[in-house]
């Protein structure tokens, strides 16, 4: 018998285990590459947002601001324009009243006529003296209102001057991320010097121009606008500015009298009061061999009213804000620095190579100012433009169509 030789039995179990592990160590590699990737993208991105986000929203924020001063604005000069209503009204009363007192007194020895003459007489009384009354409530309180108005406009113009604007990009930017600064100058210490001077410059540029975008006018230094202002908002309804600076009367022209009423309305504004002083009366002349004579009043005197006879400190509109008018004005520029410490955005296996520089991104808005086509508003004729200003509405903002500056430390890109 032959015997079998037997062989060796080699054992391959664990030999596939280096291969697995350095497929490990690849596919670790590549998910922390593309991690670290996507991190970066994502906080490339939630930064740029916060940088657009932050002014935007300042620049809405300063839009609406010049809005409400337009508006209130527009407000006051309309209550005054009220005001100088109210007063010449009290005046037509006075002289209805005076001229049924003179009328009275021609015709108290009339039989009946001078009875109904003494009824008439007692109720435009009665009428007088409660449209006084009404004048010594509503005088005083539009220019209570007024005074309200100012006191709003220049808390507007303080918000403008203060740390209003930064403390809105500042919270707007957090609600991306807590970690996102905001103009932050000694954050942007951080950054290179060539990219550091120049966004710092933007922000010493931009601190100026904010506050100092509008200004407060009086009436004694406006060259006349207020007067202007108020004559073309009567230009606007031809019965009211009949009523207030035109003839609110008649005129009768008889074979050989004629009579008239004559009333107007002039207002006067200075830089601490105004005033309202509306005169009625009714005349009347003959006409003899030689032609007509000179007018004559019916009556002692004519009949008046004033503003500050119902209010003894009224003051109209005696200041307000503007811009200055010049073309500049029709934009201001508002930027919103973003930045991000980049050592937060990093991956734990990139902290250690990372720069201390952060993530920077920076945006731009502006606020212009542009006439609406709405048909609400009357188009200018031709190619006139309108200057900016603040008795229109119409401010708005919008992000800025530039190249947005971004800057991402070296082993975050």
């Amino acid at each position: 018998m032959h015997s079998q030789s037997t062989m060796p039995i080699v054992r391959q179990g664990g030999q596939i285990v280096p291969v697995a592990l350095f497929g490990i160590l690849i596919a670790s590699t590549v998910l922390a590459i593309m991690f670290d990737t996507s991190q970066k993208i994502t906080e490339k991105s939630r930064v740029a947002n916060a940088a657009d986000a932050a002014a935007y929203s300042a620049a809405v924020w300063a839009a609406r601001h010049l809005n409400f001063m337009a508006y209130s604005n527009r407000a006051m000069i309309a209550n005054h324009a009220a005001v100088g209503h109210f007063v010449s009204y009290v005046s037509w009363i006075r002289y209805v009243d005076d001229s049924i007192d003179n009328l009275d007194n021609v015709t108290q020895w009339i039989p009946y006529v001078g009875q109904y003459v003494d009824v008439v007489q007692r109720i435009a009384g009665e009428i007088r003296a409660a449209t006084e009354r009404e004048a010594s409530i509503v005088v005083p309180a539009i220019d209570h209102w007024n005074a309200v108005l100012r006191a709003a406009q220049l808390e507007m113009q303080v918000s403008l001057a203060t740390d209003g604007l930064q403390d809105l990009m500042a919270r707007t930017a957090s609600a991306y991320d807590p970690a996102i600064h905001i103009n932050d100058a000694s954050v942007l210490g951080k950054l290179p010097d060539e990219l550091r001077e120049v966004l710092e410059a933007q922000l010493i540029e931009q601190s100026v121009a904010v506050p100092g975008f509008i200004h407060r006018y009086s009436a004694g230094n406006d060259r006349n606008s207020v007067s202007q202002l108020i004559d073309a908002s009567l230009r606007t309804n031809a019965d009211l500015r009949r009523w207030l600076s035109g003839n609110r009367g008649w005129r009768e022209d008889l074979l050989a009298v004629q009579i008239r009423k004559r009333g107007n309305s002039t207002p006067t504004q200075g830089s601490s009061s105004a005033d309202w002083q509306a005169t009625d009366d009714l005349q009347f002349r003959k006409r003899d061999f030689l032609g007509w004579q000179r007018w004559m009043r019916i009556g002692d005197k004519p009949s008046t009213a004033s503003a500050r006879e119902f209010a003894s400190n009224y003051a109209g509109v005696p200041n307000y804000f503007n811009v200055t008018g010049d073309p500049a004005d029709r934009s201001l520029p508002i930027m919103a620095i973003a930045t991000r410490s980049s050592n937060a955005a990093a991956s734990a296996r990139l902290k250690a190579t990372v720069e201390d520089y952060p993530i920077v991104v920076a945006a731009l808005a502006r606020v212009e100012f542009r006439r609406s086509s709405n048909s609400a508003f009357a188009a200018l004729a031709g190619s006139r433009q309108e200057y900016s200003n603040l008795f229109n509405p119409f401010w708005e903002a919008h992000l800025a169509p530039f190249e947005s500056a971004t800057y991402i430390p070296k082993g975050v890109q």
